[in-house]
């Protein structure tokens, strides 16, 4: 089994011995490991060291070491890519004016309020024991995201129109969100990072979104896509607009049901933050969380994997469907 290290607090050093990844603590405790058993190192960036030995031993294994700072990756550590196809990246430039561009960016819409719905649903199921009155207002918040999508999926619309049509449907899920969350989470609406959210949830959300961002990222690159080149988010030198149309294949799976869930078992969520910022405590809780939903399995395409496992494939997947190997692109769609 592979380790995924987390190194959340200061004072951690990475070294190396032999073959061996060392890491020290700030207490001088020591601890040896083998780096062909390290899948992923999260670090904070301003409390670790790593010796320039450590880092050529993790490069060479194709380790990625994500680095965070404030609850938010600011960069990563991963080997070069090499040997990708110049053609894969000519075809991918060529589909943003092409009919594969429009194809696919719909294709990322319906699939992300079909997540939403079936998520939604979900939630009702369980309030239908529990309250039945918010199974009913849940029913009528999935009847609006249903007509948004039939209204999608019967005509034609360009990439801003979609858009417009995706943020629609996320208002009326967020407002569905709020009603099954305890009130004492204080979750009214959905508030991104640069809207200064006071919340436990809303910050909780951005923080994992952030890190779901960066592992997407990575399998982006690894495929041999440009990440700066997408089809529905327009691009940007500072937003990898690819990286982007992926994640929302992922954000219902991923991060907001096992988020919602925690939320709704979770005691005195107020003493997740402190600041407007996460404690240490909830950083490693909400990372415990994620990467367990990472490591579920379900049945995708034909594949029963780790969703990790699909979220590695689901860029290698678009690229045969750019080189014209495929005819089809088909979004991740399972919530387990």
């Amino acid at each position: 089994m592979t380790l995924r290290i987390i190194l959340s607090s200061h004072g951690y050093k990475l070294g190396k011995r032999g073959g061996m990844l060392v890491l020290r603590k700030s207490n001088g405790e020591k601890r040896e490991i083998s780096v062909g058993n390290i899948s992923l190192i999260i670090a904070n960036a301003k409390g670790i060291g790593i010796t320039g030995e450590a880092i050529q031993l993790l490069l060479r294994h194709g380790v990625p070491v994500v680095f965070m700072s404030r609850n938010r990756p600011v960069g990563k550590l991963q080997p070069m890519r090499l040997r990708h196809p110049v053609r894969l990246k000519k075809e991918q430039v060529k589909a943003q004016e092409d009919g594969r561009g429009s194809y696919l960016a719909k294709r990322i819409v319906l699939n992300k309020i079909f997540n939403q719905i079936r998520l939604l649903k979900k939630l009702r199921k369980t309030k239908m024991r529990t309250s039945p009155q918010t199974a009913i207002t849940l029913d009528e918040y999935i009847t609006k995201i249903h007509e948004i999508y039939v209204e999608i999926d019967s005509s034609e619309f360009n990439r801003y129109s979609l858009i417009a049509k995706e943020a629609e449907a996320a208002r009326h899920y967020w407002s569905a969100v709020s009603i099954v969350l305890p009130e004492e989470v204080g979750f009214k609406e959905r508030r991104k990072r640069f809207d200064h959210p006071s919340d436990p949830f809303n910050i909780s959300l951005n923080y994992l979104y952030s890190l779901l961002a960066s592992q997407i990222w990575f399998n982006v690159e690894v495929s041999g896509l440009d990440p700066y080149i997408g089809y529905l988010h327009e691009d940007s030198n500072r937003r990898p607009s690819l990286v982007m149309d992926l994640m929302e294949e992922f954000r219902q799976p991923v991060v907001d049901k096992p988020l919602i869930q925690l939320f709704m078992k979770t005691k005195e969520t107020s003493k997740m933050t402190e600041e407007g910022r996460l404690t240490e405590k909830a950083r490693k809780e909400l990372l415990k969380t994620f990467f367990q939903e990472l490591d579920k399995a379900a049945t995708f395409q034909g594949r029963t994997l780790p969703i990790r496992g699909h979220m590695n494939l689901q860029p290698k997947r678009l690229a045969k469907y750019l080189m014209g190997y495929t005819n089809t692109y088909t979004p991740y769609n399972v919530i387990t």
